[in-house]
C-alpha cells in the first residue's frame, strides 16, 4: 500500500506547483495590461503635441 502513495501525492504536488505559478502569472498579466495603458497614454500625448 505504501508503494502506491506516490499515485496520490503526485497530483497534489502538481496542483500545488500550478498554484505557485498562477500568482506570478497573474502579476505579469496585470503589469502587461498597465504597461499597455501607459503606452497608449504616452502615444496620445505625443500625438497631441504635434
Amino acid at each position: 500500500m505504501a508503494g502506491m502513495t506516490w499515485i496520490f501525492v503526485a497530483p497534489v504536488v502538481a496542483v500545488a506547483g500550478l498554484a505557485v505559478l498562477a500568482w506570478p502569472a497573474a502579476r505579469v498579466l496585470t503589469a502587461a495590461r498597465e504597461l499597455r495603458a501607459e503606452v497608449d497614454r504616452a502615444k496620445g500625448r505625443l500625438e497631441m503635441s504635434e
